[in-house]
Formats: structure tokens, sequence, C-alpha cells
């Protein structure tokens, strides 16, 4: 149909509006900004592994400062507070992870150096000092328990690199939501009108798809990675019983039906977690719970240790409390207590600080350690430290620290003193 000027309507679609030169400015300067903050995360992390701390570790200061930087350009886009959100759930603790991938690494370093000495023993014995007719099957009995050392040392080894090729990704993830927050924060400050603020918030649109994309490839990652540690378990167990570990799957089958307790706890945990961050996405926190925290886990002489903790907060989120309780428990007898309780507070745009007491007993209820903690953290500028004391039943003192900033790190580092090897069982009472 025409209309009056000569043209045409209803048949046509209409051309979008152009984008204000404004936006445009801040779309271009904000993906430059973008990217030089992820290289300044790159940069900043080679530092903090000159300066013998770890390079992954900082992607905690990073994602920190990317949360903060997200949350608070939600308040004129809103689309950047589910990117904050995105950026709250993708956020793991790397450097715990490169410090179990370092274990994993160190176990199958030993399997493997077991695994040739015991083949080094058996050729060490002279030929003329062993004549009997049973060598044979003796050395035949050795070379499948080699085997078996050996494949248990190939699985660690694959373990070790599977977590921490997940550290290396959370790493990715952080150079990346750096450059995103920077982004949206510079979008944020051109939104100073409606017309600009729509325009903008189309924008942050596009960076939140693009944000979804990059989470969908770091939930890739893990789950490779727990693929390699289940597949790899299957395989390990395959191969030490056909190499005469008669009790592999057995073995493996109790140790599915251990772990799933602490992965069930881990799991409710992370579930009410996430529902309470998606709640408090805005900033304003909608409850005063804050947080929980579930364990289920058994060491090694099958001693449960079983708990949890709840963490509360004000409404502005300027102030946060936590308790903790922890027991230990063998054969359904307690083998220890723990209780522990922290407090932080501050001005939510500048950071906080904080304190708290941690009390252990022993199995016969009497007082085995006391322990306080200081700490401070600026979520702004990713920086975070604390400082943890303990006194023993001998009132012996011990202390360690953790610091992460965007450069320098440490992680339960106990100012370069050694640690002193464990007594020998006999002084354990063991």
């Amino acid at each position: 149909m025409g209309d009056p000027n000569g043209g045409t309507t209803g048949s046509q679609n209409q051309s979008p509006e152009p984008r204000a030169a404004a936006v445009s400015n801040a779309h271009s300067s904000g993906a430059k900004r973008g990217v030089g903050a992820g290289a300044a995360g790159i940069g900043g992390a080679l530092i903090a592994g000159k300066t013998g701390g770890s390079i992954v570790g900082t992607a905690e200061s990073l994602m920190a400062a990317a949360t903060d930087l997200a949350m608070g350009a939600g308040l004129r886009l809103p689309p950047a507070l589910m990117v904050a959100f995105l950026f709250k759930e993708s956020t793991g603790k790397t450097t715990k992870l490169e410090a179990t991938a370092r274990n994993w690494a160190e176990a199958a370093e030993q399997l493997h150096q077991a695994a040739k000495e015991i083949t080094q023993l058996v050729k060490d014995i002279p030929g003329e000092a062993w004549t009997m007719d049973d060598r044979p099957l003796y050395e035949s009995h050795v070379e499948n328990y080699r085997q078996q050392l050996d494949s248990l040392g190939t699985y660690c080894t694959a373990v070790g690199h599977s977590i921490m090729g997940v550290a290396w990704a959370l790493f990715a993830y952080s150079v990346f939501a750096m450059g995103m927050a920077v982004y949206l924060a510079a979008l944020a400050t051109a939104a100073t009108t409606v017309v600009l603020t729509i325009q903008c918030v189309g924008l942050a649109g596009t960076a939140l798809a693009i944000t979804g994309v990059a989470t969908g490839v770091l939930i890739s990652a893990a789950t490779v990675g727990a693929a390699v540690l289940g597949g790899g378990a299957l395989a390990t167990a395959n191969s030490q019983e056909n190499n005469g570990a008669e009790n592999a799957f057995s073995a493996l089958k109790k140790a599915a039906i251990t772990g799933s307790a602490g992965a069930a706890a881990n799991l409710t945990q992370n579930v009410a977690n996430s529902g309470i961050n998606f709640a408090n996405r805005r900033g304003e926190k909608m409850m005063p719970l804050a947080g929980i925290d579930l364990d289920a886990d058994r060491d090694i002489d099958n001693t449960w240790n079983v708990g949890g903790g709840v963490k509360g907060t004000t409404p502005s989120g300027a102030g946060e409390g936590e308790l903790g309780y922890h027991a230990k428990i063998k054969d359904g007898n307690l083998q220890g207590q723990e209780l522990e309780i922290k407090g932080k507070g501050g001005p939510v745009d500048v950071g906080a600080a904080g304190g708290g007491l941690k009390f252990e007993w022993d199995e016969n209820e009497n007082l085995k350690n006391e322990s306080f903690n200081l700490g401070a953290e600026s979520p702004k500028v990713g920086v975070a430290g604390d400082y943890e004391g303990t006194f023993d039943q001998k009132n012996d003192y011990d202390a360690k620290y953790n610091a992460n900033t965007p450069v320098f790190n440490r992680t339960d580092d106990n100012f370069g003193k050694k640690k002193e090897d464990p007594p020998p069982p006999w002084d354990q009472n063991l």
C-alpha cells in the first residue's frame, strides 16, 4: 500500500534505528579496553608465576574483580546482572586444584619409581643364588605386580593432567571474564538517557549470550575431566585384574559407594548456593542466608569428617557471618570435633575486613587446637588475604597465610618454614 509520500508501508521491514554515536564509541572503546584488561590479566599471571606464585591462581582475583564490575554495570544494564551470576557460578579455587594436581603427579612418580625398583630387586638376585624351578614363577608374579603399579601410576598421571586442565580452563575463563566485565562497564557509562540505555541493553544482551557460550565451554572442560577420572578408574581396574589383582573391581565399587556420600553433599551444597546466588544477583541480599557448606569425607584410616556450616549476611551485604561444625567419626565413635565462627564487614564499595576463631577437640573432648584468623578483601581490585595462627595442646604456635592478587599469590604459606616430618607410628599411638 502506498503512503502520501510515495513510500510503502506494512510490506517491508523498516531498517533498525542507527546506533547513537555515544553508544558506538562506548562499544568500540569498551571492546579495546576489554582486550587490554584480558592482556593485563595474563601479564599479571606471568608476574605471579615469576615470583614463585601460581599462574592459574590469579584466576580467583580476576573473577572477583570481574564479578564486581559486571554487578555494577547491572545497575543500568539488566543483562549484566546475569553475566555477574554466571561469573560467580564459574569461580573456582584454582590454587587448590593446582595443588591437588601436583599431589597426583607426585603419587604417579612414586608408583612408577616403585615399579622400576621392584623389578631391579629381582634382577639383582644372582642366577647362581636361586636356581630352583620356582624362580620363573616368582618373576612372573613380580612382573604382574610391576604392571599393576605402572597402570596405577599412569592413571594418577592422567588424573593430575585432567585436574590441571580444569584449572587452566578456569584461568582462561577468568581472562575472558575480566575483558567482558570491562566492556560492560564501558556500556553502562554510556547509558545516560533512555534511548542510549535501550541500545546499550541490546549490546549487553549480546554480551550475555557470548558469556553463556563461554560458560558452556568451561562446563565441557570440566565434564571431560570428570570423564577421565571415571573412565580411567574403570580402565585401570580392568588392567589391575588382568594382572592378578582379583579384587580390583570390588575395591572400585566400594570406593564409588564411599565417594557418593561426599558427592551427594557437594551437589546439594552447590545446588542450594546456586539458588541463593541467583536470588541475590542484583547485589542487594534478598535473604539473610548467603550460603551453606556440607561435608561428608572419609580419610585413609576410615574416619569420616561430617558436618557443615551456614553463612548469613545483612541486606546491604556490608556484614557477613559464618558458623560451622564438623565431627570426626570412626566405627560409630566420636573421634574429634571442630567449631568455627567467622565474621567480616565494611563498606560495600571498598571491601571488608574481619576474623574468626576455631576450636578443635580430640576423642576425649580435650581441647586440641585453638586458632584465630584475620583477613581483608577488596573484590573491586581482586585483592584478598588472611593470616591464621594456631596454638596446639602443648601451646606451641604455628602460623600460615594466604594472599591473592592479580600479580602475587600464596596458598597456605608458612613463611618459608620447612614442614616437619610426622612422628613415627609408635609416637602416634597407632
